[in-house]
């Protein structure tokens, strides 16, 4: 069987995450908030309720993905395979700035179409780029690891294009829902490349775990 398995899940939050700043290739580290997500999420994969045999864990190898890896993924007794191909886009001169000004949501900035896939970012990526390097990172992976189950942390963007690859969308189609931190989602890619989707979006792990704490 040559079809190798997905789940993909995002860091757990950061300060930068909160505030809505560009973090990109900057490597900002969890905040509380987001080591609690990271422990939330390892109680539910070490739980009846996941149940899935994992052969192999890979992380971008961001601090921030990295370490939501080791605290929610370190019972599975695997090595972390840090993946620099795996990294956010980078967003050059861009990161570090607040999002609503550069998206026009406020006077003053730039206003950059990051959506636009050939829109050239100063010392980054454009979209077009950045989705090719993903696609090359996750296609090598199914295809050096065939058959196999794969756990990755990685990125708000990356999981974007994942999206998009999986549903045969393009770059710039509206995407309905956001991605938020610590979520699962879970998509396969067979052995002549094709993407296919299985469940996105997944936060129930983390509802619950907020839900416990109300009670």
């Amino acid at each position: 069987m040559n079809t190798t398995r997905f789940w993909l899940i995002r860091h757990g939050e950061t300060q930068w995450n909160a505030d809505r700043r560009l973090q990109g290739w900057l490597d900002i580290p969890l905040s509380a908030v987001g080591i609690q997500q990271a422990r939330q999420l390892g109680d539910y994969l070490r739980s009846p309720a996941f149940g899935q045999k994992i052969d192999l864990v890979v992380a971008s190898d961001l601090g921030r993905a990295y370490e939501t890896a080791c605290s929610a993924a370190g019972h599975f007794g695997l090595p972390i395979e840090r993946h620099a191909g795996l990294r956010e886009r980078c967003y050059g001169i861009y990161e570090g700035q607040d999002w609503a000004l550069l998206n026009g949501e406020q006077e003053g900035g730039p206003r950059v179409n990051f959506r636009d896939p050939d829109q050239s970012i100063e010392q980054g990526e454009s979209l077009k780029v950045f989705s090719s390097r993903i696609a090359q990172a996750f296609e090598t992976l199914a295809q050096d690891h065939q058959g196999k189950n794969i756990m990755v942390f990685s990125h708000g963007g990356v999981i974007d294009i994942a999206w998009r690859l999986a549903n045969g969308l393009a770059l710039d189609a509206v995407r309905p829902a956001p991605i938020l931190n610590a979520s699962i989602n879970q998509f396969a890619i067979d052995g002549d490349k094709r993407w296919r989707m299985h469940a996105w979006g997944q936060t129930e792990h983390l509802d619950l775990a907020a839900l416990d704490d109300v009670i």
